[in-house]
């Protein structure tokens, strides 16, 4: 048994060496052995058909791989240009609704000749639901002083409540201690009252001290009366939206919506000086005198 497992292995070995040997002058071109030629390219297909169908998917798993950090790097970076550009869109909308804000402030101060105005920025508010005052950035040494009124283009804001060296506190409209002279603007009415703050309804102040029967009704414009000195006359202050009749006598009150959104109060002006304007002269024509008289 040993024996013929001793000849099997010899004859496999020989056989072996004589492929070698036979592969080896083929290579070196010596000797053309087609038959074995083809036997070894038989014997030899199946493993090169493996090996290359390997190297094509390596290669197609190296391109994949390839392709998607690629394609992640173009995410980052597309990402990146997205965020830049929404910064720079939110940038620029800020900066138009400043222009437009400071825009309405200049056209105010244009059309406002009798009033000497400052402008200010609010740099901070009360907390709570409804804010009774505001911060701004000027103060003393800018020449604010008590007392002084706060306007927008809209309208009414407040007036000064307490100053500081570099900065004010400004109390609203919207305060429960505020009052204001009020006036319907409305020529036919002229009914006059005290505007001032509402606890009721924060942000809707109330015109008081009407008479039972003062024309006043809803969509009525109420504007500044000038009266007490305080604030110059004409700014305005809100529109009626409900009359109720007060209690227990004969006055009645007029709720107010604001032509001023206390919400949205960023930037302020405050009337440093107000003068009151004369008229314009009518010129005199030839042979008359100033009250347009023929003298004698």
């Amino acid at each position: 048994m040993k024996g013929m497992l001793r000849r099997k292995t010899l004859i496999l070995t020989v056989a072996v060496l004589i492929i070698v040997a036979i592969s080896v002058s083929a290579a070196q071109g010596k000797y053309q052995f087609a038959l074995v030629s083809r036997a070894l390219a038989g014997v030899c297909a199946p493993f090169n058909a493996l090996f290359m169908k390997s190297a094509v998917w390596t290669k197609g798993k190296t391109s994949a791989a390839g392709d998607i950090m690629s394609a992640y790097r173009d995410n980052q970076r597309l990402t990146a240009e997205v965020a830049s550009l929404r910064d720079a869109n939110l940038k620029s909308a800020e900066i138009w609704a400043e222009n437009e804000r400071l825009r309405q402030l200049l056209d105010y101060k244009r059309q406002q000749p009798a009033f000497q105005l400052l402008a200010a920025t609010v740099v901070g508010r009360e907390s709570g639901q409804v804010a009774g005052a505001v911060l701004i950035d000027r103060g003393r040494r800018h020449g604010v002083e008590k007392d002084m009124p706060v306007v927008t283009a809209q309208g009414l804001v407040g007036t000064v409540a307490q100053v500081y060296d570099s900065s004010a506190q400004v109390q609203l409209l919207l305060h429960p201690r505020s009052a204001a002279g009020g006036i319907v603007q409305r020529a036919a009415s002229r009914a006059i009252g005290v505007v001032s703050g509402n606890t009721g309804d924060p942000f809707s102040p109330q015109l008081q001290n009407l008479a039972r029967d003062a024309d006043v009704i809803e969509g009525d414009v109420i504007v500044t009366s000038g009266f007490g000195g305080l604030y110059p006359k004409g700014i305005a202050i809100g529109v009626v939206r409900e009359v109720r009749n007060a209690e227990g006598g004969l006055l009645k009150y007029a709720l107010l919506a604001p032509t001023v959104d206390f919400n949205r109060l960023e930037e302020v002006m405050l009337i440093t000086n107000a003068r009151q304007l004369r008229p314009e002269a009518e010129p005199v024509k030839p042979g008359e005198g100033p009250a347009g008289k023929v003298p004698s």
